[in-house]
């Protein structure tokens, strides 16, 4: 009989995002005959709740402001209880830390890279001693699209030996299989004959909310029957910018704001088009979960975007911040559901072949296999 490896999973934010789902994949669906994995969190909230849901062994470990050495030391604690043998962190919190622990320890670590290399508008200090410290202690890196590999071997030094890209895999489920659309309809005040558009994302401002608003109000002159629905947690000043954007262009009957929702999946079903008119981009969960609902996608020419949406076959794509490009490119769509429709099965196609969550699985797991037999 095979050794069985306890695996510890970290992160350290507790709300939904595209990290967070992709380390519940790996928790989920690891084979269990070969690895228990664990996870440990920074803080509680909703992400603790659907892990322990879905019976995954979950611990909170506090850690309150950066660079808290009393953190480490009740890491280090918790994987000698646990008798840890490899660490695979997510986000740079918990990959410092993790490879901290794991360089203290002796234990393989793995850090997953959901972004670029430095975001448009952080101001977090200290981070090049962060990026010293992850690319000199963890024994490899996946970026989660192939731009970024260039991305951190130009402006951080990263070595191209360490670093492996993995896709973002989903679960492909039933594109048609909506429960009940006159239930959602009513609920959003949505007519049969309305044209829906929507965007999933947490409302921060490298995802480009307010250029899709402001693109909507073009659309809207020429379109009235366009709606627009955009899903996300946000709230404060974001939110408050956004809706005072919305009345000011009096778009109030035409974009709403519906925050965080549950039934995301049961949404993306309703859209029209996805649109995704972000700044600064890794490669994002939402996206493919669009393809994978054989939805078409207008997004922006960012990130791991170009990986994902080929411009003219599964969508379209603009230049960030170009709102007269992105009104055309969502009119052209709204104007034509044969185009619509064919578009969004290529995007359904290529999920299935690029973006699978058990291709996802199984590369995590032979990466593991590597570095734990090394």
């Amino acid at each position: 009989m095979s050794k069985k490896f306890n695996v510890l999973l970290m992160i350290e934010t507790s709300g939904p995002g595209g990290a967070e789902t992709v380390l519940f994949n790996i928790a989920k669906n690891l084979d269990r005959a070969r690895y228990n994995p664990r996870v440990v969190l920074f803080k509680p909230g909703w992400f603790k709740g659907l892990l322990e849901e879905n019976g995954i062994v979950t611990e909170i470990i506090h850690s309150r402001r950066a660079w808290d050495i009393s953190f480490l030391y009740r890491l280090l604690g918790y994987c000698r209880r646990n008798k840890i043998e490899l660490i695979h962190g997510h986000l740079p919190g918990a990959n410092l830390y993790g490879s901290l622990a794991g360089a203290l320890m002796g234990i393989p670590v793995i850090a997953t890279l959901h972004n670029e290399f430095l975001i448009p508008g952080s101001t977090e200090r200290h981070n090049w001693i962060k990026h010293f410290l992850i690319r000199r202690l963890t024994n490899k890196l996946v970026v989660v699209a192939d731009f970024m590999q260039s991305d951190y071997i130009k402006k951080g030094k990263f070595p191209r030996a360490k670093l492996t890209t993995i896709y973002n895999g989903i679960h492909m489920g039933d594109p048609t299989g909506l429960r009940d659309p006159d239930r959602l309809r009513q609920e959003l005040n949505l007519k049969k004959d309305d044209l829906v558009v929507g965007n999933v994302a947490n409302l921060r401002p490298p995802k480009g909310q307010k250029y899709l608003i402001e693109a909507a109000a073009i659309i809207c002159q020429r379109l009235p029957q366009a709606k627009f629905l955009l899903i996300g947690q946000g709230g404060g000043h974001l939110k408050e910018e956004a809706e005072r954007q919305i009345a000011n262009l009096q778009l109030q009957e035409n974009v709403k704001l519906l925050g965080f929702r549950e039934d995301v999946p049961e949404l993306l079903r309703l859209f029209d088009i996805f649109v995704l008119p972000s700044t600064s981009e890794g490669l994002p969960m939402s996206i493919v979960e669009a393809m994978a609902a054989a939805k078409p996608v207008v997004a922006t020419r960012v990130g791991g975007l170009p990986e994902i949406v080929t411009d003219g076959d599964n969508g379209y794509l603009v230049e960030p911040a170009n709102v007269a490009a992105l009104a055309e490119k969502l009119q052209i769509l709204l104007q034509s559901k044969e185009l619509r429709t064919c578009l969004g099965q290529r995007g359904r196609q290529i999920a299935s072949e690029k973006f699978s969550l058990e291709t996802m699985i199984k590369q995590y797991q032979e990466l593991y296999e590597k570095v734990l037999n090394r």
